[in-house]
C-alpha cells in the first residue's frame, strides 16, 4: 500500500510518502516555496514526495490528511452552549474557510499531482489532528508498547490527547477540548512579551534562562490542573472562548492576540514588538516556563500512574519545548522518551500516513522506527557545479572534505555544510548545518552579527559524538533530534563556552556513525585536533527557512559573512 499523508491549511503544511508501511520521502512546503511555517496546502512537498519515490498517481491508493471536522462534535456542541457569544462574524468566517478547505483538499490535490479531469483520484481519509500527533510519536518509535502525549496549542477542538500504543494500535484514553490549551497559554505570554510571529515561543524558551520565576503566582492564576491528569484556563482572562481570536492558514500562519485585557491587569502592559527587554520580561518568560513544567508534569504523572507504563511517546507544539523535555526521566516515572523529531504540526503528514498504513492490515505491517531525520531532498554533484557556475564561484572538489572542514573549524572559520538529503523537522541535523568552534567564547556574537541576525540571548547548540556524550553532558543517553536540554558538566564549561547557555545547559544533538557517517567523521576529525568531541551546530539559514537547494546555500552564503561553504565535496572560500 502507498500512502500519501498531508498538513495543509494548518502551520507548518508538510507531506510524507509510506510504500509498505516504509518512510521514503517526507519535506515541509516551507522549505520549497521559502514561506517561513507555510500553512496553505504543500504542493511542492507532494511533488518532491512523488519525484523522490518514482511512483505516479495511479500508484498512489490513499492520502491521509490531519484534519477531521467530524472529531469531537459533543465537545463542541457543549461549549457553544456554554458560550454562545463564540458564534461570532470573526469565528464563523475562520470554520467557514476552513471547512471550505478540508472540502478541497481532493481538488488542489488532483492539480498539485497532474491529475486529468475525470480520472480516479486516490482514497481521501480525514484523520483526527491529535491523532495523527499520537501516531507520528508511538508508530515511529522503537517502543511496541507506550503511553502517548500529545499537546499543541488547537486542533479539531482538543490541545491534548492521551492515549497507550501497543504493537501497532494506538488507544486513546482522553483528551482536553477546546478552549483549555497548555500551547495557547505559552503563546498568550509570548504575544504579551511581543514576540508574535508563529513559532516565536521558541525564543521565549531561550529567554525563560535569564529570569527568575517572581510572576509564577500570577501564572498559576491562567490555568491550573484538574484531579483527573488534565488542566484548565481561567478564561476570563482569554478571548478565543467567545471566538475573539482572527486565524490565518495561508502563507505566513497567524494567531490573533489571546489575552483579553484583563490580563494587562495581572502582568503587566504587554512589551512593544522589538523593544527593550527588561528584568520583567524575563522574569515572565521564566514564569511561563516554570508553570508549564508544572502542567506538564502533572499530566505526565498522571498519565504514568494510569498507564503503568515507564516508555512515553511525545508529540505537538509543545514538545517542541527541549527545556522540559531533558527533564523528563528526572521528574517522572519514565525512563525511555521518544519524542517525533517533527513534534509540530509538519509530522502530522507522517503520522496521518503511519495511522492508516498500520490499522488493521493483514498481515500486519513491520514498524521500522525513525532513527533519523534525512528524507529531504538531496542534490548531484552535476547540480551543485551548475550552482558554483551560475554565481561564478570556482569548482574545487576535495574527497578528504569532512577533515578540511575541522580544520577550518579549530581555526575559527565559520562553515556552511551542505550534505546528503535534507531534515524533515525544525532542527539542522548535521546536513543542512552552520558550523563552529564551540571553544570560542565570541562565537555565538559572532553568529549572531555576521550570519543570523536574531536575538542575542538566543542560545547555540551543540553536536556532540554520541559515544562522548555522557563525559561533557548530565542528561538522557540519546538527543538523536536536538529536542532535549542537557546541563553541561561543570567541568566542561569554560572549555566550550559558545554552546552553554546562560543556566549552564545546552540543547544537544547526539551523532551517530550508523545515521550520519560524514558528520559523525567531521566531529570526530576535530576531536582529534581541539580535544573537544563536539562542534556548534545552527541551521543554515539567515531569517529564512532552512536552506533546501544548493542555490539557495550559496546565496546565504554569499551575502552573509560566513566563511567557507561545503557543498558534498565542494569547497568554496571567500578571500580576504
Amino acid at each position: 500500500m502507498n500512502v500519501l499523508g498531508i498538513n495543509a491549511y494548518h502551520g507548518d503544511a508538510s507531506a510524507a510518502f509510506l510504500i509498505d508501511g516504509q518512510l521514503a520521502a517526507f519535506a515541509a512546503e516551507e522549505r520549497f516555496n521559502r514561506v517561513k511555517h507555510c500553512a496553505g496546502f504543500p504542493t511542492e512537498a507532494v511533488r518532491y514526495c512523488l519525484k523522490e519515490t518514482g511512483l505516479g498517481l495511479h500508484q498512489i491508493d490513499v492520502v491521509t490528511t490531519s484534519k477531521n471536522p467530524g472529531a469531537n462534535r459533543l465537545a463542541k456542541a457543549l461549549h457553544v452552549l456554554r458560550h454562545p457569544a463564540i458564534l461570532s462574524p470573526t469565528f464563523l468566517r475562520s470554520r467557514l474557510s476552513q471547512s471550505k478547505h478540508v472540502r478541497d483538499v481532493g481538488v488542489i490535490l488532483a492539480e498539485a499531482i497532474g491529475q486529468e479531469a475525470g480520472e480516479r483520484g486516490p482514497e481521501l481519509i480525514h484523520i483526527e489532528h491529535h491523532l495523527t500527533h499520537a501516531a507520528s510519536a508511538f508508530l515511529a518509535s522503537p517502543f511496541d508498547r507506550a503511553a502517548i502525549l500529545t499537546l499543541d496549542g488547537m486542533g479539531d477542538a482538543a490541545s491534548a490527547m492521551m492515549a497507550i500504543g501497543e504493537g501497532n494500535s494506538i488507544r486513546i484514553l482522553k483528551r482536553v477540548h477546546f478552549p483549555h490549551s497548555l500551547g495557547f497559554l505559552y503563546t498568550a505570554v509570548s504575544q504579551h512579551l511581543g514576540f508574535n510571529h508563529f513559532g516565536d515561543e521558541g525564543k521565549v524558551m531561550g529567554l525563560a534562562a535569564y529570569g527568575e520565576p517572581h510572576f509564577l503566582k500570577e501564572m498559576r492564576q491562567l490555568i491550573h490542573p484538574t484531579r483527573d491528569g488534565r488542566y484548565e484556563l481561567d478564561l476570563r482572562y482569554f478571548v478565543h472562548a467567545n471566538g475573539g481570536v482572527s486565524e490565518v492558514w495561508e502563507k505566513t500562519p497567524h494567531y490573533g492576540n489571546l489575552f483579553s485585557p484583563r490580563v494587562n491587569d495581572l502582568l503587566g502592559e504587554p512589551r512593544i514588538p522589538k523593544s527593550e527587554l527588561s528584568a520583567r520580561h524575563k522574569d515572565l518568560a521564566r514564569s511561563l516556563q516554570e508553570i508549564t513544567e508544572e502542567i506538564f508534569f502533572h499530566v505526565l504523572r498522571h498519565l504514568q500512574r494510569e498507564t503503568g507504563e515507564t516508555q512515553l511517546c511525545f508529540a505537538g507544539g509543545v514538545a517542541l519545548n527541549c527545556v522540559m523535555n531533558g527533564k523528563i526521566e528526572k521528574q517522572t516515572p519514565f525512563k525511555d522518551v521518544y519524542v517525533q523529531p517533527d513534534a509540530g504540526d509538519g509530522g502530522t503528514a507522517l503520522g496521518g500516513a503511519l495511522y492508516h498504513a498500520f490499522s488493521g492490515p493483514t498481515p500486519p505491517l513491520e514498524r521500522v522506527p525513525m532513527t533519523h531525520v534525512y528524507w529531504g531532498p538531496s542534490s548531484t554533484d552535476q547540480a551543485i557545479e551548475e550552482s558554483l557556475r551560475q554565481e561564478s564561484l570556482p569548482i574545487q572538489k576535495d574527497p578528504m572534505i569532512a577533515a578540511r572542514a575541522a580544520r577550518a573549524i579549530a581555526a575559527g572559520k565559520v562553515i556552511g555544510w551542505f550534505q546528503g538529503r535534507m531534515e524533515v523537522g525544525p532542527r539542522a541535523l548535521g546536513n543542512r548545518s552552520i558550523l563552529a568552534d564551540p571553544r570560542r567564547a565570541d562565537m555565538k556574537d559572532i553568529l549572531n552579527a555576521r550570519i543570523k541576525h536574531r536575538e542575542s540571548f538566543r542560545p547555540f547548540a551543540p553536536s556532540v559524538l554520541a559515544e562522548k556524550c555522557g563525559e561533557w553532558f548530565d542528561g538522557p543517553a540519546e538527543s538523536p533530534f536536538m529536542l532535549m536540554n542537557y546541563i553541561v558538566r561543570p567541568e566542561r564549561r569554560a572549555q566550550v563556552p559558545a554552546i552553554t547557555h546562560v543556566d549552564g545547559t545546552a540543547r544537544v544533538q547526539t551523532v551517530h556513525r550508523q545515521t550520519n557517517p560524514r558528520y559523525w567523521e567531521l566531529i570526530r576529525e576535530f576531536e582529534k585536533i581541539s580535544g573537544v568531541p563536539l562542534v556548534l551546530n545552527t541551521s543554515f539559514n539567515e531569517d529564512e527557512p532552512i536552506v533546501c537547494q544548493p542555490k539557495e546555500a550559496i546565496h546565504c552564503f554569499l551575502r552573509t559573512r560566513m566563511d567557507v561553504l561545503i557543498l558534498g565535496d565542494y569547497w568554496v572560500e571567500k578571500t580576504a
